[in-house]
């Protein structure tokens, strides 16, 4: 039987930085050569062929930075490349990241033809005002414009909204969202907007000059979501991630089930697994200008290359696992070496917390449980 895998494929290049964000992304001061940059992911692709060769490719994810910047034919290139090496077959989910600006909407039906399958658009609000907060360069209208005709070209569209942004109450988010469902996407990924480190929201934040909505509202508001949710038919399968029937990202899953994928390009990470079921974590140099530097020199980027160990293999399961639909199974977290703490569950199931599911096997958050996950997962192991 084929073993399959799934490829990420890293663009480090946007526009401008929105201000929130701590993705590897930024912002050349110079036009980007998109020939060299093909070059390098050709190149990084057969660094890996090892683990590539003769696999069966289950998903394949263009992320970033901005990825959709990308021309139409250089993505084309990149999954030809990855086809002479491997089995993508027609059911392999192949998903891109967009943002819905003019420019890169137009560009829906030429991706499409590369063989794109889904397209996950970056609108992140429908709220103008805070659009311009976020550093998006695009409107609402826009947004709305972009999902139209990425549902003529894509069978599987999928959005993203941030949620708890600044003066953001219950009413608003509500309409907000329903606006957002309205429109009949398949998929929705959800984010809370958290402050991180060097970004220009901590100096920000640090400086008093924005406030965000305190515990209390931010989970009234993700509770709100789910209600919403479910009267349009999307169903929580991973603590942020919401999709009709079917619908559901194959790339994400095979992350949260600890399966095996390549990382290619600056930044990304790769999870492999060698002989004797050990699992390799591999690292790509950050620095995009480092990056090509070291596949030039090496032929690879690598700066990391270590085989994981029980415990970081266990504390990966659970953590991944706790925050799907699906939960823990208790056999396979044993079998990695895991002990669980039997009378936390006990009290967390009592609690409403956690359930187990008919065959007592597996182990999940509740929907109140999914309010304090971090908490509950901390908790689970002894």
């Amino acid at each position: 039987m084929m073993s399959e895998l799934s490829i990420y494929i890293h663009w480090p290049y946007c526009l401008s930085k929105c201000p929130y964000c701590d993705f590897n992304s930024h912002v050349s001061n110079k036009k980007i050569d998109q020939e060299e940059f093909l070059d390098l992911i050709e190149k990084e692709i057969d660094y890996h062929g090892k683990y590539i060769d003769d696999k069966k490719i289950s998903s394949i994810f263009f992320g970033g930075g901005t990825p959709s910047l990308m021309y139409p034919n250089i993505i084309e290139r990149i999954l030809t490349h990855l086809s002479a090496r491997s089995n993508i077959a027609n059911d392999t989910e192949i998903t891109m990241e967009a943002n819905p600006t003019s420019v890169e909407s137009q560009k829906f039906r030429d991706y499409s033809n590369t063989g794109i399958n889904r397209i996950s658009i970056g609108v992140q609000s429908l709220n103008n005002n805070d659009l311009k907060n976020l550093g998006r360069t695009h409107t609402a209208e826009m947004a709305i414009e972009a999902i139209g005709i990425a549902q003529k070209y894509f069978k599987s569209v999928s959005i993203d909204l941030i949620y708890a942004r600044p003066g953001q109450d219950e009413t608003a988010w509500k309409l907000e969202l329903e606006r957002a469902l309205s429109l009949q996407t398949q998929h929705l990924s959800l984010y809370q907007l958290t402050i991180e480190p060097k970004t220009m929201y901590e100096k920000l934040y640090k400086s008093g000059k924005i406030k965000l909505p305190d515990e209390t509202l931010s989970n009234e508001l993700y509770q709100i979501t789910e209600e919403i949710c479910d009267k349009f038919s999307l169903r929580k399968y991973e603590i942020s991630n919401f999709s009709k029937r079917g619908f559901e990202c194959k790339h994400n899953l095979n992350y949260w089930n600890c399966g095996e994928w390549i990382g290619i390009g600056p930044g990304a990470h790769s999870r492999v697994r060698e002989e004797k079921k050990h699992r390799r974590s591999l690292v790509n140099e950050y620095d995009p200008y480092n990056w090509g530097k070291r596949i030039r020199k090496f032929g690879h980027s690598l700066i990391q290359n270590s085989i994981l160990t029980d415990e970081q293999n266990q504390d990966e399961y659970i953590v991944m696992s706790m925050r799907t639909r699906d939960g823990l199974n208790i056999n396979k977290y044993e079998n990695l070496g895991g002990k669980l703490n039997k009378d936390n569950i006990n009290l967390l199931i009592s609690n409403g917390y956690l359930s187990k599911d008919k065959t007592e096997e597996n182990i999940k958050v509740t929907r109140k449980g999914s309010l304090v996950c971090d908490s509950i997962i901390s908790s689970l192991a002894d």
